[in-house]
């Protein structure tokens, strides 16, 4: 007789961006698992999601959205409930993305009695903004901090954002991002090309989390050299604030486009970051041997290794004078890059991220109810 298949929940309302590349790479290296996948809409989900991500099915709640707004929070609560009822624990893991499905997933999986199978993976976590009010963001503490009494296992994307969690109190395990390795097929695709130029690159959404404003000030030192230009691979709300006329925007790309420009244009990787819970764009330029220089905050501190691979900036002075090391040191930006890449490989390639995952999925099956036991495997996967 043939084992059942271990099926996966996947609860997610930010169904965009970084939280949706992860699950859509998650899901792509699990196929011996059913995935389920029950989720929220947004202006930037891609129109084509059912296709881009294998899974078994799709679920949208309609009354997901970003915002605290507790009428349809509580719509969707009731919406979730609904779903879940129709599930049992037999095999089964809820895996929440994000700070909205995180706290609904958890409340709805605490009365339906389903609350031992649960996982909550933060992807930035929503206190950690700097976009909204002080007020705010304690709201979003009280609200991690409440919900704990619902179980789960909380997974932060890096230890410097696990760290986060601890200093309110609230416990986590880290599992690092990862990314896979693109690099030997588009060395094979394209010739590697001398660019006339030294290009320095960012990959994303042009948001506040990014902090284009930041990217845009650093650029304008730039623009009395003619051999230095800035490239934005993406578009957003923010455009206007890239302004620098050395910055060029590549607008709306697909993943594996934006990867490509990655690799044949960009030659330091800048990231200006205010926020972020291990971004996978940084871990792709790593994957692809470039030396980086990111702005200090969660997630990007655990991808620097100063004079390694690259220098983490709190202020522009410094970040304009690491990158004037790396545009006259030739030889220390291809052995910076050759550093990323072989961080990269010891600690944020896709493998070992979807190993712990796995390890974690079946951890918690089991267990099931015996805390003692799961607690001491939990401290385990990070050691």
């Amino acid at each position: 007789m043939n084992e059942k298949r271990i099926k996966v929940l996947h609860i997610v309302e930010s169904f965009s961006s970084g939280t949706f590349d992860f699950i859509r790479e998650l899901i792509s290296e699990m196929q011996e698992f059913d995935h389920i996948v029950i989720h929220g809409i947004r202006e930037d989900t891609p129109p084509d999601y059912e296709k881009l991500i294998k899974a078994t099915k799709f679920i949208r709640i309609k009354n997901f959205q970003r915002d605290v707004n507790f009428v349809k929070d509580f719509f969707a609560l009731i919406e979730l409930i609904r779903i879940l009822k129709n599930f049992t624990k037999e095999n089964l893991i809820i895996h929440l993305h994000s700070s909205k499905a995180g706290f609904l997933g958890r409340v709805a999986a605490k009365l339906l009695k389903l609350d031992n199978f649960v996982i909550y993976t933060s992807h930035g976590a929503s206190f950690l903004r700097k976009d909204v009010s002080f007020f705010k963001r304690s709201i979003y503490v009280l609200l991690e901090k409440v919900v704990t009494v619902c179980g789960g296992v909380v997974v932060a994307c890096s230890e410097s954002e696990a760290d986060e969690f601890k200093k309110y109190g609230i416990d986590a395990i880290w599992i690092n991002n990862g990314v896979k390795d693109y690099s030997n097929i588009l060395e094979e695709k394209f010739k590697k090309e001398e660019n006339k130029k030294i290009i320095i690159g960012n990959c994303g959404r042009i948001v506040h989390q990014k902090n284009p404003k930041l990217f845009n000030f650093i650029a304008q030192k730039f623009t009395k050299n003619d051999e230095i230009e800035f490239l934005w691979i993406g578009d957003g709300p923010l455009r206007e604030e890239l302004s620098s006329p050395n910055i060029k925007i590549t607008g709306w790309i697909s993943q594996e486009e934006a990867i490509e420009y990655l690799y044949r244009y960009v030659d330091i990787y800048l990231s200006t970051s205010l926020w972020e819970g291990l971004p996978l764009t940084v871990l792709q330029a790593m994957s692809l041997k470039k030396p980086l220089v990111l702005h200090r905050c969660v997630g990007n501190v655990d991808l620097v290794y100063e004079g390694i691979n690259g220098f983490i900036f709190d202020d522009e002075k410094k970040a304009v004078s690491a990158i004037n090391f790396l545009i006259e040191n030739s030889d220390a930006r291809i052995s910076y890059g050759v550093n990323s890449y072989n961080i990269y490989l010891e600690k944020f390639n896709i493998c070992k991220m979807i190993t712990k995952y796995k390890e974690l999925y079946r951890l918690l099956l089991s267990t099931g109810n015996e805390e003692g036991n799961k607690n001491t495997s939990l401290k385990n996967l990070n050691e």
